[in-house]
């Protein structure tokens, strides 16, 4: 007798989470916003930010050149400098107060200010200094312009370190000019480009948003016209347990953002040729607590929203913030350790790490079993906090006695 209550325990349970399933996906395809939010912003806004950053490095930067030694010497150097394909010299100004004003007026961004006694020490065997000033406003043209710099530079003291040694062999001019040489791999961004180091960690951090958008639009409908009891059923086992109504609600949205993690995870960094060097099984075990983990923590916060719009209010600016402390645009270590414990409770925050690394750096999935073991402990919890805040609404919606039919 006891086996047959378990069975039909069971039984009755599964059906429940059943009910839920299908009357959630009916709430989601009568919703446009909602529609909006799960395919239209993880399909739409990767592709627009990705074409921002395409292409991913800056080339032809704009300078000007303050060229006060004029000589063979001083001229060859700027010549170098712009035949690289970070710089563009724009014009050669008179002196510095001329050049400035290519700054102010945002015609250039970097000034190469060549001395007069530039020359006149190179042949006496003393160091010359050229100096150079760069608008910092954006970091891609100083690096762009510091890595001109330093390659012209290398070359330049190589030629006159052989010039000095005319009657020297190849091997005794290859020591006196790189006496230990060396050789940069850029592992993981060959091309060292923005859009390879930011791209992958915001397609993430879409995936998050998009859920908390849109359950939280759900919610805010739910909460105005209190229907969050219609989704129990008069004979149902439903109403004795909150679990199969989390369930259920989750079992559809875990649905609907397969294909959108599919599109986020691989097709958009194949179209715009992002490293993928995970196993692709791999990545799609970690994407399961993942997404689970963002449904959990999303229905957790939309008891936070109380009408549809004020998910759109309450959420978007947390994108930002979230990807701050996600760790991929400044250290972890150098955080705060307030803000360091806030991103232990953000699923994006393990999230964007374990991606990251198994994406562009080829790691499997035992290389971030810390951030895979967290989001299924944050899958929990959310769970968790969220059954508890559902029992609470449900009794709150109970004791008002509101009644009607549910749209």
């Amino acid at each position: 007798m006891e086996k047959l209550n378990i069975f039909k325990l069971i039984k009755l349970g599964f059906w429940d989470t059943c009910f839920v399933w299908k009357n959630e996906f009916k709430h989601v395809f009568k919703d446009l916003g909602v529609l909006l939010f799960f395919f239209g912003l993880p399909f739409g806004y990767p592709i627009l930010y990705a074409l921002i950053y395409n292409p991913e490095v800056v080339r032809e930067v704009p300078m000007v050149v303050v060229d006060n030694a004029r000589t063979p010497l001083s001229r060859e150097f700027s010549q170098k400098m712009d035949a690289s394909p970070n710089a563009k010299i724009i014009s050669y100004c008179a002196d510095l107060e001329e050049a400035k004003r290519f700054l102010y007026e945002k015609k250039a961004f970097g000034i190469l200010f060549i001395p007069s006694d530039f020359s006149r020490n190179l042949y006496r065997g003393e160091q010359s200094v050229v100096t150079f000033y760069s608008d910092m406003s954006i970091l891609l043209n100083y690096k762009g312009f510091l890595t001109s710099l330093i390659d012209v530079s290398m070359l330049m003291n190589a030629e006159l370190q052989t010039a000095a040694l005319p009657g020297a062999t190849n091997e005794q001019l290859a020591m006196a000019t790189q006496p230990i040489p060396y050789e940069s791999v850029t592992l993981y961004n060959p091309e060292s480009g923005f859009g390879t180091f930011l791209i992958p960690a915001i397609l993430m951090l879409i995936l998050q948003q998009s859920l908390v958008l849109g359950v939280g639009m759900l919610a805010g409908g739910i909460y105005e016209h209190h229907q969050l009891r219609y989704y129990y059923s008069e004979n149902r086992l439903m109403a004795n347990n909150i679990t199969h109504l989390v369930m259920g609600k989750a079992l559809c949205y875990f649905c609907l953002f397969i294909l959108p993690a599919v599109f986020l995870m691989h097709v958009v960094p194949h179209i715009f040729s992002y490293p993928q060097l995970g196993s692709h099984w791999h990545i799609y075990s970690f994407a399961v607590p993942y997404i689970l983990a963002c449904i959990f923590f999303a229905m957790t916060l939309s008891v936070f929203v109380r009408e549809r719009e004020t998910s759109f209010l309450l959420f978007v600016f947390t994108s930002l913030i979230f990807l701050f402390i996600s760790g991929i645009t400044w250290p972890t270590y150098a955080m705060p350790p307030v803000w360091r414990y806030i991103g232990y409770l953000i699923p994006s925050t393990f999230g964007i790490e374990g991606f990251v690394k198994m994406s562009t750096g080829g790691s499997e999935i035992y290389e971030v079993s810390d951030s895979y073991i967290a989001l299924w402990i944050q899958a929990g919890g959310y769970f968790i906090s969220t059954c508890l805040i559902y029992r609470y609404q449900l009794y709150r919606d109970k004791q008002r006695g509101f009644s009607g039919e549910m749209e």
